[in-house]
């Protein structure tokens, strides 16, 4: 009898761990009321742009088709580096378009866009954003 209930509490333990396993990679969602920090720089042709603004798409690693984000940052200079910073953000997916101005290239207005996931909490995630696609 005690091989029974050995057999039946394994048997229902093994029930529970197979129900309890970690989906892979199922980040959603993502906004404001977090305590993650995205912090952004746009690039062209290997340099920094010190003139760009970066918009913020939440809860998604697409661009909008709509072309409405949620937010918008310019990128001010941190020591040396221009950069945006999106405070008070929560675990999820993002996405981010960079858009520029590079007085050197012709035409000087560029743009790029980056899917980002944060899967951290009060984490810091920077990034960079490459803009190579001209705007006439």
């Amino acid at each position: 009898m005690k091989a029974v209930i050995f057999i039946f509490g394994l048997f229902f333990a093994c029930m529970i761990v197979a129900g309890c396993k970690k989906p892979g990679s199922s980040i959603t969602g993502g906004g404001l009321g977090g305590n993650c920090t995205i912090s952004v720089s746009g690039e062209h042709h290997g340099g920094l742009l010190d003139t760009c603004l970066i918009y913020i798409k939440y809860g998604t690693l697409n661009e909008p088709s709509d072309n409405v984000y949620d937010d918008s940052d310019s990128v001010v200079l941190v020591g040396s580096t221009p950069v945006a910073v999106f405070n008070n953000l929560t675990v999820g997916l993002y996405y981010l378009q960079a858009v520029g101005y590079h007085g050197a290239y012709s035409p000087p207005n560029v743009k790029g866009g980056i899917p980002v996931t944060i899967s951290t909490a009060g984490s810091t995630t920077n990034v960079v954003i490459p803009t190579y696609e001209y705007i006439p």
